[in-house]
This record gives C-alpha cells, structure tokens and sequence, in this order.
C-alpha cells in the first residue's frame, strides 16, 4: 500500500478498505494517521442540551461549541475506525491481527495540548486481538513508551535492552497492576518555545519551568473559539508567571488548581519528585541541564509573546530575546 496523500479519515479509510479486499499478503504491517482531530474542527450543529464539557472547561457557548466541533471530528474518526474493523472482519482477518489505536497528546484546548497537566498528557490506548480482548479497561498508569516492548513479547523477538516501557501483557493477563509507579513527561517546543520537565505518580504530579513563560503560552494553544473566550474574559492565564515549580495531589485536587510547591508540608513530596526528576534528566542526558535547547535546522519557531503561529513574524528567531 502507497502513502495516501490526503491524512483525512474518509480518504484514509477508503484506501485501507481497499487494500483489505485485495488479499494482502501475509503479514502485514499499516499505520494509518488521520489528520482529525487536529484544527480546524468542521462545523457542527448547534451543540445539544446533555453536552458534557471536560471539568476543566468553563461552561459558556463558545466553549459549547468548540466541544460539539470537537465531537464531529471525533466521530469521523470513530467512523472510519469502524470502517477498517469491519474490513478486517470480511476479510476474515480481524481474529488474527492485532489492532492498536492511539494518540499522541492531549484535546486541542486551553490547559491540555502543550501542557503537562493531565489534560494534555493524557491519550487514547486500546488494543484489540493476541490477547487483548474482551472489552477490559484497566485503571493503570501506562504509556506509548510501552507499545514496543509489547509487540517483542507478542512477536517473540527480544526487546532492545535500553528501553524503559514495559510490556502491557502481563498487565492485561492481571499478573501485574502496576507497571510504573511514576512517569515523566517533557515538553521542548510546540509552535514556540516552552521547556518543561516533569514526574507523574499515582497521587502526585511536579512540573518544572526551565523558561519564564506565563501559566498558558499563547501560541502553544491552538487557536479557536475557547481559547478567544479566554482571551476575553480571563486573560490572566495567558499573562501571569507561571511559577518554576508546580506540585498536585491528584486525589485531592485532580484539576490541578493548587499548587503545593511553597506548602511547608509538601516540602517531603516536592524535595523527593524534585530529585528524581534530576536524576532522570540526567539518566538520559536531557539537553536542558546545557542551557537552552536549540531548535532543529529549519524549524520555524513562534516567539513566546506572539498570540499565534498564524502571526509569525519574518525575523529570524532570537532565543536570547525569547523571553517574558
């Protein structure tokens, strides 16, 4: 199967159904990426009474909105899904492969995407046939880190020995529940520069600021009709310093609105997070312990005080005058 150059779901899945019903050769390998979700949303109708918003997000009609636009592009995703398990299925090829669908960052609003919230880190992961089957959600902290070594164990080929995911088998045949007792999660640049680092347990979540940036970065937020809203009505969050360090307790505060980091009490939690997230930094040879990050050769980098990548400015970008 050729590259397809049009990544929407409709011309995606008509090319895989294609390549379904010609009896492909066996085995075989297809990653298919859509373009949705990504923006612009198609325009959907006026957004039904039981609409249910993320928690995080206000309840206004712009937001409404947006969240309906958001649903529509999802269910052309969920449409084309549909399309290519019903083609395995023809083909009398859906007991035998193993399906995996995923994503790659949080929604496309305020307070998720390019942010180290929950909201942004977290994704879609569902597996389906050699062993992964029979509709079982399981409450465990996992991440894409993990999709290699499982394929090794499902294929029987022994992992590359540096990795740090872990096989899910075990997990999903209930051997294990747990397979990470914490995560770290990065950010170096979006549409503009914005270095975070951060470690991610079951209750707690630090997040360190390596750069002086406000709490939202303007142009890491994908433009729409929500971050507009906020724009107007509260625009503190995209012009208030974000503090260099941030600690939840996710139990107690799952939003992530308080930040524990000055509370005397916490000074336990943020010392030991603080020093794992050092020694994993330096674990890897994380090239923020350098100084700054430069970008790779001909990348384009919005500067942090732009309001969108669509306002880019024909200078060549000044990392020493990126600053807020």
């Amino acid at each position: 199967m050729h590259p397809v150059r049009d990544n929407t779901c409709d011309h995606l899945a008509s090319a895989v159904v294609d390549f379904l019903c010609r009896n492909p050769p066996q085995p075989f390998f297809l990653s298919i990426g859509s373009f949705e979700t990504h923006r612009p949303y198609p325009q959907a109708s006026p957004p039904p009474a039981g609409l249910r918003l993320p928690p995080y997000l206000p309840d206004a009609p712009e937001v409404r909105q947006d969240i309906a636009d958001l649903q529509e592009s999802v269910r052309r995703v969920d449409q084309a899904v549909g399309q290519v398990v019903t083609a395995l299925q023809k083909a009398h090829l859906w007991e035998n492969t193993l399906f995996l669908y995923t994503t790659d960052h949080g929604i496309a609003f305020p307070g998720a995407k390019a942010t180290l919230f929950d909201p942004g880190i977290e994704i879609a992961l569902l597996l389906h046939g050699a062993g992964f089957a029979g509709g079982k959600r399981i409450e465990a902290m996992v991440s894409n880190i993990d999709v290699l070594p499982t394929l090794c164990e499902l294929a029987d080929v022994p992992p590359p020995g540096d990795l740090d995911g872990k096989s899910l088998v075990p997990l999903v045949q209930g051997k294990v529940k747990q397979l990470h007792p914490h995560l770290y999660v990065e950010q170096t640049y979006h549409a503009a520069y914005d270095p975070v680092r951060g470690v991610r347990t079951e209750q707690f979540k630090y997040i360190r600021s390596f750069a002086r940036r406000p709490f939202w970065l303007p142009p890491n937020v994908d433009d729409g009709y929500t971050k507009d809203w906020y724009r107007q009505h509260r625009p503190e969050v995209f012009r208030e310093p974000r503090p260099a360090e941030l600690l939840y307790d996710l139990r107690s505060d799952p939003l992530e609105r308080e930040n524990l980091a000055t509370h005397p009490e916490y000074a336990p939690v943020l010392a030991r997070l603080r020093a794992m997230l050092e020694r994993w930094m330096r674990d890897t040879e994380d090239p923020l312990l350098r100084g700054h990050v430069a970008p790779p050769e001909g990348a384009q980098v919005t500067p942090s005080r732009m309001w969108s990548p669509n306002e880019r400015v024909t200078d060549r970008y000044d990392p020493a005058a990126d600053e807020w």
